[in-house]
This record gives structure tokens, C-alpha cells and sequence, in this order.
């Protein structure tokens, strides 16, 4: 029997990899600067009262963001044509019967 998760990966495999990789690092340090930017927050005297409240919505908002974006791409995705672009060759081929039909 094969997996779900099996499945949905296979279109991807051993393609992008590198572009995986390259975004981590960025993810990754971004994510060190926001955790550092709310621990300087949260550390100010009398911001707790404000700020905590706050942070639930803030990580809604980011999830929402997120879904949106994956959203956007997989939308993305299904309007690429089904159809792959010619080449050079192809195109030279279907050229050359147009115009032999021509005459």
C-alpha cells in the first residue's frame, strides 16, 4: 500500500533540493531575529501587560500569511500550461510542415 505522503512528494523529488536547502537558512535566521526581537520585547518593564495579549493575533496573522501564500502558488501551479514549450528543434520541424502544407 503507498503512503499519502509518498505520493504527494514524488512530483518534487530530487528537483528541488537545492532551493530547499537555500531557503532554510534565511527561514531559519529569520525566525532567530523575531524570537530575539519578542524576548527584547517582552523583557521592557510594563510591555507585558500590552504585548502578550497581543501575540496570539500576531501568529494568526502570520499563519493566515502563509496560507495565503501557499495558496497563491498552488493556484499558480494549476494555470501552467499542460503542455511544455517547444524546442528549438520542434519548432524548427513544425515550421518546416506548415510550410510545405503552404505550397
Amino acid at each position: 500500500m503507498n503512503p499519502f505522503w509518498n505520493s504527494l512528494y514524488d512530483k518534487s523529488k530530487d528537483r528541488r533540493y537545492g532551493a530547499l536547502f537555500l531557503s532554510t537558512i534565511p527561514a531559519f535566521i529569520g525566525l532567530l531575529v523575531i524570537a530575539v526581537l519578542i524576548a527584547a520585547i517582552v523583557r521592557a518593564p510594563g510591555v507585558e501587560d500590552h504585548f502578550l495579549p497581543v501575540l496570539p493575533g500576531i501568529g494568526l496573522l502570520g499563519l493566515a500569511w502563509v496560507c495565503a501564500k501557499f495558496r497563491r502558488a498552488q493556484m499558480r501551479r494549476r494555470e501552467r500550461s499542460r503542455h511544455p514549450p517547444l524546442s528549438r528543434d520542434e519548432l524548427r520541424v513544425a515550421r518546416s510542415k506548415l510550410m510545405k502544407d503552404r505550397v
